[in-house]
């Protein structure tokens, strides 16, 4: 067998098939260790997804027909990245929320019992952020608007201080 053809189109083929199938079953395995809705947020209807994950399956097979040269090595895996970016987008976003162990937020997944403080916006942030301190560091969490904002911020406070 083409070390070339395992490498840059089996490999990749098969690392886009195991996420196309394994994200709803991580969705699932989250949703279980969530806990019940606090708060529910403006989901965005994602459209981008009809386009990407066709380009993404497209973007392996061009690479394998045409010689790209250097990027031949680079672009099967971009497709691999491109692919787990949409998937991961659009399984989250149906369940877009503030629960009672966790807190998801576009494609940030963030465990309640990992924040350690809010942090006050400062005159550069937008009304619709939130600094959050994590014991990863400090986050920016960005909200349709500063209704969510505020209203996460006065939940979270209140766990906090438990």
């Amino acid at each position: 067998m083409n070390v070339n053809l395992l490498f840059f189109a089996i490999v990749p083929f098969i690392l886009m098939c195991l996420i196309s199938i394994g994200m709803p079953f991580w969705r699932i395995r989250l949703m279980k260790e969530a806990g019940d809705k606090l708060l529910t947020f403006v989901r965005k209807p994602v459209k981008l997804q009809f386009f990407a994950i066709p380009a993404a399956y497209l973007l392996l097979i061009l690479s394998n027909l045409i010689d790209f040269g250097k990027l031949s090595f680079v672009i099967p895996y971009c497709a691999v990245l491109a692919l787990f970016i949409t998937i991961k987008e659009s399984t989250l976003l149906p369940v877009n929320g503030l629960y009672e162990k966790l807190l998801i937020n576009s494609t940030d997944v963030i465990k309640l019992e990992n924040i350690t403080g809010l942090l006050e916006s400062d005159a550069g942030t937008p009304t619709n952020v939130l600094k959050i301190n994590t014991k990863q560091g400090t986050r920016s969490l960005t909200f349709d608007n500063s209704n969510e904002v505020e209203e996460v911020r006065k939940i979270l406070n209140e766990r906090i201080k438990k």
